[in-house]
């Protein structure tokens, strides 16, 4: 090779060696890149920070907004009197409709009954209720024994609206005694009624509220062993008899 291309060789290694290390740091190393900041991120971050704070402010004021009301303890029957283990309450919101305020409690207790069943957890409101006593002058709570089935296969609940009526017996027919409601939906009797140790296994007692003037009827009806029961509505209130 001769003396020029052996020079010229050389000084091309020479540029490429200059040109390959320009960017580098004494040792070697890559010059670090520049941060580059990111204002739109930065933004967004600030715009969720106060928005969370602006929602929990809204969830306390309205947490201090929610006010005491009454509610159902426990099942309460239709015609029932309201009394003070009967009754809870509990915080809702302020502007929940036809409730009652906690401290108007010792305006029902003792004074205001059941118009319709009341269920366990319920809030209760002015017009499931009513002064009027289920047992008034032209109305009057009997007791009912049914036996061997004489009721619906689907029972009796508080409330529901029912016909009573007398069953027949040889060459007597049935008689129809009158509308009822059902006061104390049917439970096992006690063993040693008059029923006798062997069919009051399959006794129930209801509580039912009739026409005074049906109560005789009912009753002989009843003790005689000869009533039973036939589901005219389901759930009504005292003021629907």
């Amino acid at each position: 090779m001769s003396t020029i291309g052996t020079e010229t060789a050389d000084s091309q290694r020479q540029r490429a060696n200059r040109a390959g290390g320009a960017g580098r740091k004494p040792g070697g190393r890559l010059p670090a890149a520049s941060k580059r900041r990111r204002p739109a991120i930065a933004a967004l971050a600030a715009l969720l920070i106060v928005g969370g704070a602006l929602i929990a402010g809204v969830l306390a004021v309205r947490m201090d907004e929610r006010v005491a009301v009454i509610q159902v303890k426990q099942n309460i029957n239709v015609g029932s009197v309201i009394t003070e283990e009967l009754l809870a309450q509990t915080r809702v919101s302020g502007d929940a409709l036809n409730t009652i305020p906690a401290d108007q409690a010792r305006l029902l207790i003792g004074k205001k009954y059941a118009a319709v069943n009341l269920v366990k957890g319920q809030l209760l409101e002015a017009s499931l209720l009513t002064d009027e006593a289920p047992i008034s002058k032209d109305k009057a709570a009997v007791g009912i024994v049914l036996v061997d089935g004489r009721t619906p296969a689907l029972g009796l609940r508080g409330g529901d609206v029912v016909e009573l009526v007398r069953i027949g017996q040889g060459n007597v027919p049935p008689v129809l005694i009158g509308d009822a409601v059902v006061l104390k939906p049917p439970v096992a009797a006690d063993k040693g009624s008059s029923l006798g140790e062997k069919s009051s296994s399959s006794a129930l007692v209801a509580t039912v509220l009739v026409d005074r003037e049906d109560v005789m009827a009912v009753t002989d009806a009843s003790g005689n062993n000869r009533i039973a029961v036939a589901l005219l509505s389901r759930g009504s209130s005292l003021g629907q008899k």
